[in-house]
C-alpha cells in the first residue's frame, strides 16, 4: 500500500471557537431560548476551565453573529437573541452580491417556485391570505395613485413574501428572507437612476404587475387552483421577457442599505 504524505501542518481549532460552537450548538438545539441570559462570566469560565480573554472572544464571535447580545456596564452579561430569518438574510444577500447575482436569476428562483406555489394556496386558501394580499393590492394601488413607485415596489415585493410565508415552509421563509429587500432596492434604484426610456419602462411595467396581482387575488378567492398556478406561470415569464427586453436581466444585485 502506497503511503500518503503531506507537508501540511494539522491546526487545531482556537480555544475561544471551540467555545463559541459548543454555546452556538446549546441555541441550536433550544438548551439556550431567546431571551435568556447566558450564566456569568464567572460561571462560564469555571464551566470551560478558560482565560477571560478567551471567553470574550468566544462571546464577541457569538455577536458578530448575532446570536447574543452583550450588555456593558453595570448590567454587564449576554442574552440570547437566537438564530433568525433576518440575519440569516444578512449573510445571504452579502453571498448573492459577491457571487453577481443578476435580477434575472432571481426572478428564475421565483418562477421555479411560485407558480405551483400559489396552486397550493389556492387549494387551501385561507381568509387571511386572501385579506393579506387584498390589502396589499390596495397598498400598491394607493402607491401608483399617488405616482410613488418605490412605495409600490415595495408592496409588490411584500405580496410575492406574503405567498411564500403562507406556505408554512421554513425553507421557503428564509429564501424570501434573503430576496425580500435585495428586488426593490434594485428597482428603486433603477426607477431613480435609470435613463428616461428605462423609467417609463419599470413604471408601465409596476403598473401591470399590480393588476396581475388583483387579478391572482380575484382567482385564488375563486378556488381555482390549476387556474392560478398558469395564470402565475405566465406572469412570471412575462416578467422575464420584459427583464431581458428593458436590458436589465444582468444588472448585478446589491446589498440593501438597512436603516437601524
Amino acid at each position: 500500500m502506497k503511503n500518503i504524505t503531506t507537508n501540511s501542518p494539522i491546526r487545531a481549532p482556537k480555544l475561544s471557537h471551540v467555545v463559541a460552537e459548543q454555546l452556538r450548538s446549546k441555541i441550536a438545539t433550544g438548551a439556550l431560548k431567546t431571551g435568556d441570559s447566558l450564566p456569568s462570566e464567572g460561571d462560564l469560565l469555571k464551566q470551560f476551565g478558560i482565560s477571560r480573554p478567551t471567553l470574550r472572544e468566544a462571546l464577541r464571535v457569538l455577536e458578530s453573529e448575532g446570536l447574543i447580545q452583550l450588555s456593558r456596564g453595570a448590567r454587564a452579561g449576554a442574552s440570547v437573541l437566537g438564530p433568525s430569518i433576518e440575519t440569516a438574510a444578512r449573510y445571504g444577500e452579502l453571498y448573492l452580491a459577491s457571487q453577481g447575482t443578476t435580477l434575472g436569476e432571481i426572478n428564475e428562483v421565483r418562477m421555479l417556485l411560485e407558480p405551483p406555489l400559489v396552486s397550493l394556496l389556492t387549494g387551501r386558501a385561507k381568509k387571511d391570505l386572501v385579506r393579506l394580499l387584498t390589502q396589499t393590492v390596495a397598498q400598491q394601488r394607493a402607491a401608483l395613485d399617488a405616482d410613488d413607485f418605490a412605495g409600490a415596489v415595495a408592496a409588490i415585493s411584500d405580496f410575492h413574501g406574503q405567498l411564500m410565508m403562507f406556505s408554512q415552509n421554513r425553507a421557503l421563509g428564509l429564501l424570501v428572507g434573503m430576496l425580500s429587500e435585495i428586488l426593490p432596492a434594485a428597482y428603486t434604484r433603477l426607477l431613480h437612476n435609470g435613463s428616461d426610456s428605462l423609467q417609463k419602462m419599470l413604471r408601465r411595467r409596476t403598473r401591470k404587475s399590480s393588476e396581475a396581482h388583483a387579478q391572482l387575488v380575484e382567482i385564488i378567492l375563486n378556488g381555482q387552483a390549476a387556474e392560478a398556478e398558469r395564470f402565475w406561470r405566465e406572469y412570471m415569464e412575462e416578467t422575464a421577457a420584459f427583464l431581458q427586453e428593458a436590458r436589465i436581466a444582468n444588472v448585478k444585485v446589491e446589498i440593501p442599505t438597512r436603516r437601524y
